[in-house]
């Protein structure tokens, strides 16, 4: 069999929702091809998995990505062999899951307290940009190094360079805005890989420049910036995650009494929440060779938009996979993919997600939906929830 294209445009459909677009192509058509993106889509769990841990047929090596020409060179994501090892060593063991605890204590929620207590007079907010977003750039400026001063930036680059990467028309305005993001970023992270050349200290900054080098023999700053410029990125999942957790409980009050009463759960809803609906849903890779794949021939060359996020929802190994429910049996999924290149921080984004949620429900114990507000999740690459309006 042949894979053939998918009929008409699934573009908008899958902006609006791609859940219902996933469940129609793992039944009938697990690896299609989307002509406005030109990109092979694969929907499966087994096909996923497949893709994200066979490296030799799989690749991450796209020298044409966008992310390797807007961060200025290949970000760890988009390395292999040894180019991808050196640096993964050099900053994995800052994200190690045995150091969580002590981020946690000494960074996280420190933070979390401190941007809630801000908000709290107020009565009400939008809680994705005034304190799931702060929390997670604070949180990762404090580890990386980037002078806290300029933790409300990170927020700027990310969201400038996600919505380059996930624009299929290449609106002017949006490259002209990266660009823009970009070379602020540059001009913030140089200064501080100079601070650090200077005075090492613990930072991933200073990790990312010295460890695992001879002496005198740093990093250059042309092959750690791309690096640091997707980590301040990546990031940013963490407050979407925690806001993916809130907007669930949000929906159903007698769950979210639950996990506010036996706090064990929070872990429980901030893992669902990665698996019901993962902010990066679809990564990209591409063919080394032909390959026949879910049924489908794909050639050599072919650019693939691997979906995790479908493959978390795939009926074959989740049961109901569609409902948000805290009491599943825990079990791996793709939300922070698999494999050589599966995410170096997941266990502290998670922390940040789980944490945030934790904070805010002790200190705004009555928050809820408010009156006039209305669910616009939006994206498919990106699945963002929208803003999130509350009151207490």
């Amino acid at each position: 069999m042949t894979g053939s294209t998918a009929e008409g445009s699934l573009l908008a459909e899958l902006d609006a929702d791609p859940y219902p677009v996933y469940a129609r192509l793992r039944a009938e058509q697990p690896v299609s091809l989307l002509p406005e993106a030109d990109q092979w889509l694969v929907a499966r769990w087994d096909d996923v998995q497949r893709v994200l841990t066979d490296s030799g047929t799989f690749t991450t090596d796209i020298p044409a990505a966008p992310v390797v020409r807007l961060c200025g060179g290949p970000p760890l994501m988009n390395r292999n062999g040894a180019a991808h090892q050196d640096l993964r060593e050099a900053i994995e063991p800052d994200y190690a899951p045995h150091r969580v605890n002590d981020h946690v204590d000494a960074i996280v929620r420190p933070w979390a307290e401190k941007v809630i207590a801000g908000l709290a007079p107020a009565g009400r907010a939008e809680l994705v940009s005034a304190y799931f977003e702060p929390v997670a750039t604070l949180s990762h400026a404090e580890l990386s190094g980037v002078d806290i001063a300029d933790a409300g930036r990170l927020r700027w680059w990310g969201i400038a360079l996600i919505d380059a990467l996930t624009d299929f028309s290449r609106d002017p305005a949006k490259e002209t805005a990266v660009a823009d993001a970009m070379a602020d970023m540059d001009d913030v992270l140089r200064r501080a890989l100079a601070r650090v050349r200077a005075t090492p200290d613990r930072s991933v900054l200073s990790h990312a420049v010295h460890a695992h080098r001879p002496t005198g023999e740093p990093r250059s700053d042309a092959d750690v910036l791309p690096v640091i410029k997707q980590l301040a990125q990546a990031q940013l999942q963490a407050g979407w995650v925690g806001a993916w957790t809130l907007s669930a409980l949000l929906a159903d009050r007698d769950v979210l009494a639950e996990v506010a009463d036996q706090r064990w759960l929070v872990g429980a809803a901030v893992n669902e929440a990665l698996r019901w609906t993962p902010p990066l849903g679809n990564v990209t890779r591409r063919t080394t060779r032909a390959v026949t794949l879910g049924g489908a021939d794909v050639p050599a060359g072919a650019m693939l938009s691997v979906s995790v996020a479908s493959a978390n929802r795939d009926e074959r190994v989740f049961d109901d996979p569609d409902r948000f429910d805290v009491h599943r049996d825990v079990r791996t999924n793709l939300g922070f993919g698999a494999g050589p290149h599966g995410c170096p921080a997941f266990a502290f984004v998670m922390a940040i997600a789980r944490t945030s949620v934790d904070v805010l429900l002790d200190r705004l114990p009555d928050v809820r939906s408010a009156p006039d507000w209305r669910s616009a999740p939006h994206g498919w690459k990106l699945r963002l929830p929208g803003p999130l309006n509350v009151v207490w």
